[in-house]
């Protein structure tokens, strides 16, 4: 059993009129083996709709709390190396 998997999970659909939808999910996980646990991280990946004539399109999904994470780290970082930068110039 590897130690890192990562997979696209589809979730239960939902019935939407005469739709069907189905959430997708990007599955990361990390499992060490003979120790009970590990870690799993899901995050949105896209939403297949199915329409009534058969017909599936899949739409992706951007995961903005994602985006807006990575932003705050970016901008923290940057206010970490000014404040070093400007205390050691002194």
């Amino acid at each position: 059993m590897p130690w890192i998997t990562q997979e696209i999970r589809a979730g239960a659909p939902y019935q939407v009129g005469d739709h069907t939808i189905t959430p997708l999910a990007n599955v990361f996980r990390i499992q060490i083996p003979h120790l009970n646990g590990g870690l799993i991280w899901n995050r949105p990946a896209a939403v297949v709709v199915q329409g009534p004539d058969g017909c599936e399109q899949t739409l992706p999904v951007q995961d903005v709390t994602r985006l807006a994470i990575w932003a705050l780290f970016g901008a923290s970082l940057l206010a970490v190396t000014l404040a070093w930068l400007t205390s050691h110039r002194r």
